[in-house]
């Protein structure tokens, strides 16, 4: 409550009791909220989230993007009607783990995991319900049984005819899906105490999985399964005994230590690219975008990218005649959609974690491509260009691209492309006008320079006739 005096200039202010409480309260809970919220961001990479609310719209139908359709892993799907008969396949999974290990129960191996529930358990969201009301004895015997699942299906089933016919012949291309999705992790730290029993490459395994994206590499090795959606093929090297599991093989992300394996998937696609090229810093603006055709009227050559790491794009232009946008080109079916509309899902999550990038490097890859597609037409133009290989239609792709691009935010690489295209119209409008018209006027000039060339032929004819014939 407020007063004044007017005896004199000064101002006296009377504060009342319930007013100052009230204040003390908010400036409480602001502090408190604020502490809690910073404690939580500064784990953020290190967590398995939900899929974005804001994210929903690239969910596929029915949120088949989001929601496996197989198997639960993790706590967050658990419960669904539709996964229980993988339970039991879970099971069987556990039991050939222990027994290969050389136990006789799986005593040893549950007591490993239960010593790190706790940290396993903070790597979910607390106040979700599905974590909630789990005792640390459920959630210990969830983690063990999803991970011990999860190693029998990276080495096919092993030896056993049930769990190769389970995970391998009926159900792959279900599995592969369903195992990188953003609500359907485990923690990282749970699959390394399990391969202390289980000797399993699990970054060769991702690493396979990755050369799904990416057409041409190891072709030859993977061209069955890519479209047929088994399981990785064995290592070629090392002793017969080991070659299943892929033991002697190393990995690009040997040194990087994954939240999960859709993390390690993620990091596996750009873990090669530069610092200077992940963590470029775009200028945010309105910049016109353009289409494939677009590019094409204005002498931009569409060329697919040989660097190693996926999700590449760069454009160029000086002491060029013309410009040249480079991209990674990508293979395009069921199963990539899902897990790019995931990696998309955890960029949008963790985004923030990092002060040299904005986290969204792949998004920016996705939304350059969608980018480039207004029409069915550009997809072909993409596809002729070798930077599109699918067994979607073309209907399909331009679809599945556009509808992934309307929810996803700009990532600074994506305006980075911008730019450059930008720079170039502006640096170059009078090769671009002729170029243009050229373009826009081939058929016409092509078929003026045919009838030009046959007037030529004629005249050059008649000239010969009308020449005096010497004789010798």
């Amino acid at each position: 409550m407020d007063a004044s005096s007017n005896a004199g200039t000064k101002t006296i202010l009377i504060r009342d009791g319930p007013t100052h409480e009230i204040v003390l309260a908010i400036d409480e809970r602001t502090a408190t909220a604020n502490e809690r919220l910073k404690a939580q961001f500064s784990k953020v990479d290190t967590k398995i989230h939900r899929f974005p609310r804001g994210l929903h719209g690239i969910g596929g139908d029915s949120d088949r993007y989001i929601v496996p359709s197989v198997v639960a892993i993790g706590p967050y799907h658990h419960g669904l009607p539709h996964l229980q008969k993988m339970e039991e396949v879970k099971l069987a999974a556990a039991y050939h783990l222990y027994k290969h290990s050389g136990r006789s129960t799986s005593m040893e191996v549950y007591e490993k995991i239960l010593s790190v529930v706790s940290d396993a358990r903070g790597c979910y969201d607390a106040d979700d319900p599905s974590v909630a009301g789990l005792s640390d004895a459920d959630l210990a015997i969830m983690m063990f049984l999803d991970g011990c699942f999860l190693l029998q299906y990276m080495v096919g089933g092993g030896d056993e005819p049930v769990l190769q016919n389970r995970m391998t012949l009926s159900t792959a291309p279900s599995i592969q899906r369903d195992i990188f999705l953003l609500e359907n992790q485990i923690p990282w730290l749970v699959l390394e105490v399990l391969t202390e029993f289980m000797n399993v490459d699990v970054r060769r395994f991702v690493s396979g999985m990755q050369e799904k994206f990416q057409p041409g590499k190891g072709m030859e090795k993977v061209r069955c399964w890519m479209h047929c959606g088994s399981t990785p093929m064995p290592d070629e090297r090392g002793p017969a005994g080991q070659r299943d599991r892929g033991v002697n093989t190393g990995s690009d992300a040997d040194d990087y230590t994954p939240p999960h394996l859709l993390g390690l998937l993620w990091y596996t696609q750009i873990g090669k690219m530069p610092a200077h090229v992940k963590n470029y810093r775009g200028i945010v603006s309105s910049l016109k975008s353009s289409s494939a055709a677009e590019l094409a009227e204005i002498g931009v050559k569409l060329t697919p990218s040989t660097k190693p790491w996926f999700g590449d794009m760069s454009f160029q232009y000086r002491r060029r005649l013309f410009g040249k946008l480079s991209l990674s080109p990508v293979f395009l079916n069921d199963i990539t959609a899902c897990w790019l509309v995931n990696i998309a899902a955890l960029e949008a999550s963790t985004s923030g974690a990092s002060r040299e990038s904005d986290g969204y490097t792949v998004s920016s890859y996705l939304s350059v491509l969608a980018m480039l597609m207004d029409r069915e037409e550009d997809v072909q133009k993409l596809r002729a260009k070798k930077l599109l290989y699918s067994i979607f239609s073309d209907k399909q792709a331009l679809h599945f691209f556009k509808g992934l691009a309307e929810h996803l935010r700009f990532g600074d690489r994506y305006f980075s492309i911008l730019e450059h295209i930008y720079s170039y119209r502006r640096r170059r409008p009078v090769r671009i006008a002729t170029y243009r018209f050229i373009y826009k006027h081939y058929r016409f000039i092509a078929a003026v320079m045919s009838v030009a060339g046959v007037l030529f032929s004629i005249l050059n004819a008649l000239y010969s006739l009308k020449k005096p014939i010497r004789l010798s």
